[in-house]
């Protein structure tokens, strides 16, 4: 269906709009001039009568044209795939078995309908733990991106008369040069998924193609499932 292919990433703009050069107003309305002013998560009130469990993975491939082709050019190549949860790991299991791609993370998080899960690629394994956070946090600290390689947000919602039987899922991911004390917003986008289904995201942006080389970077969101609350539980 055509709402599958529903999403808006703002990869040209956002790419050269680090944290560390905002604009003099920008700087001025926040008390930390290292809080982003891009991606932004939208305001979403917390529906306590569900619950979804995400996945995030974590990859990069050998294969430029592993899930998203780029026979017609880097530049001119979509950065969006949506697959059924089974297709993409059957692909991501036959890339890791011919040596063309390899898993950093894979991690989880089950949060209410409408707040934010922090999913973000870490240094140290230690500290893989997901996170849910409120939907307009701030995180005041800069000091927190020392043991980051990126930092994402995934968000989960419902608008079924716009949306009818898809959920919204929101997904935001920052680049973080944690030498520089800084983040840059390379990937915002709002896809329509149901459960089963993956959403891959291939980073383009120019930070991320500078570390990789020639390896391309993805993130993987899989919506694995949404299930009602008990009142007593969500309380």
């Amino acid at each position: 269906m055509r709402k599958n292919f529903f999403a808006t990433a703002a990869l040209s703009i956002i790419a050269l709009a680090s944290i560390s050069a905002l604009t003099a107003n920008a700087q001025e309305a926040r008390s930390c001039p290292n809080q982003e002013t891009f991606g932004q998560s939208r305001m979403l009130v917390a529906d306590n009568s569900a619950q979804s469990q995400v996945e995030v993975t974590y990859f990069t491939t050998n294969d430029p044209n592993a899930f998203i082709s780029e026979k017609a050019g880097l530049s001119r190549s979509a950065t969006y795939a949506n697959l059924s949860t089974a297709q993409f790991t059957a692909s991501i299991e036959k890339l890791q078995s011919e040596g063309l791609a390899s898993i950093r993370k894979h991690e989880s998080a089950t949060s209410f309908l409408g707040e934010m899960a922090q999913l973000n690629l870490e240094r140290n394994p230690s500290n893989w733990d997901a996170k849910v956070v409120n939907a307009s946090y701030n995180m005041a600290d800069p000091s927190y991106v020392a043991g980051l390689d990126r930092e994402t947000t995934v968000g989960v919602s419902r608008r079924a008369a716009l949306d009818g039987d898809y959920y919204r899922v929101d997904m935001v991911s920052w680049f973080v040069n944690a030498n520089a004390g800084r983040k840059t917003v390379d990937y915002d986008s709002s896809v329509l998924l149901k459960p089963g289904q993956t959403a891959v995201f291939k980073l383009t942006g120019k930070d991320e193609m500078g570390r990789s080389g020639s390896a391309r970077s993805y993130v993987a969101v899989t919506l694995r499932s949404v299930n009602k609350v008990a009142l007593a539980s969500a309380r």
